[in-house]
């Protein structure tokens, strides 16, 4: 019985250190684990709006303080409530992803919506983009879609997150179908239009694209998603418009 007694109370000090040692490593890395994923965010709306901050594999290559600068120099962030109103007491930056992501069970609406102006330099030209996520087939599939100067047309998007399978759903991050975005529209007369994402091949209109081969259920997921996020942010701009 004693040298059980000594085998278990060893193990338990080990287990203990242990777990201490994975707590103080946790918290110590917590801060740079945020301001990474704070980084990632901003390289991916800069990259929406046509803006090269990565290589070829999808690294940053610039330095963070660089980073900061180019967002901050050129694009200005606004904050969007469900019925497509700004909120002025918040930040972009200050968003939680459960608050950007998250939907209401009753409404199906989120509690915020991000919304970037983005300005050229030296020309002053100026696109937006809007911040758009749902439920794919596995998981929550999240994405920047920038929109050229008639809040209609689509000028490129940026899908930044998600865990679809592998060669199926998860097709939806390579060039190729995002590619399929640009140059579509979301409105036609004024209205807006249900953006479909077809049946490889289909697409038969400026407000349609081809989907993905066997990634159905991914594709339906991303379709529902972005009809009803350009809804609220298209409040907003019949907002603008209204007042101009």
């Amino acid at each position: 019985m004693g040298d059980q007694a000594k085998v278990i109370g060893f193990a338990t000090v080990i287990c203990l250190v242990c777990s201490v040692l994975l707590a103080v490593v946790s918290t110590g890395l917590a801060p740079r684990q945020a301001q990474n994923k704070a980084n990632d965010v901003k390289s991916k709306v800069l990259q929406v709006f046509g803006v090269s901050v990565t290589d070829d594999k999808g690294k940053i290559n610039v330095s963070p303080q660089e980073l900061d600068a180019m967002f901050t120099e050129r694009i200005k962030g606004l904050v969007l409530d469900s019925e497509g109103t700004v909120v002025a007491d918040r930040t972009v930056e200050s968003l939680t992803s459960q608050e950007i992501n998250d939907r209401d069970k009753a409404t199906g609406l989120k509690t915020y919506y991000p919304f970037y102006i983005y300005e050229e330099p030296g020309t002053g030209a100026k696109q937006y983009a809007i911040h758009v996520s749902g439920k794919g087939l596995w998981s929550t599939v999240k994405a920047f879609m920038a929109l050229e100067a008639d809040l209609s047309t689509i000028a490129g998007i940026v899908f930044y997150e998600h865990q679809e399978t592998p060669g199926l759903g998860g097709e939806v991050e390579k060039p190729f179908f995002q590619d399929r975005f640009k140059g579509k529209k979301w409105t036609a007369n004024g209205e807006v239009q249900t953006f479909l994402i077809t049946k490889p091949g289909a697409a038969d209109s400026d407000h349609c694209v081809d989907g993905i081969t066997a990634a159905t259920m991914t594709c339906r997921g991303v379709e529902s998603f972005l009809n009803a996020d350009y809804a609220v942010y298209h409040s907003y701009f019949e907002q603008l418009r209204a007042t101009d």
